[in-house]
């Protein structure tokens, strides 16, 4: 039975000489962690930004903003939009 080798989270590099120290490791995963966040609050905040206003640029001729409802889709992310024709 193989084990899986957990070197990199229990600190199994520092017998085998030159190699990340702890605080290397710790430091890299704090910013992998951080710039994923980062990315995904981007992505929420311009990419959904511009899929709604997306909707209202795209409106037929005569309708109003108030005529436009968006809604929020999960896959693939964005929204949908209806228009209230008068």
């Amino acid at each position: 039975m193989s084990m899986i080798n957990n070197s990199w989270a229990d600190g199994g590099y520092e017998d085998r000489g030159p190699a990340p120290s702890r605080r290397v490791r710790v430091a890299t995963t704090v910013v992998i962690i951080l710039s994923t966040v980062v990315g995904v609050a981007w992505f929420a905040k311009v990419g959904l930004d511009q899929s709604r206003a997306d909707c209202y640029a795209n409106a037929p001729a005569g309708t109003t903003v108030a005529d436009v409802t968006t809604t929020l889709r999960w896959l693939p992310p964005g929204y949908d939009c209806e228009y209230d024709q008068p």
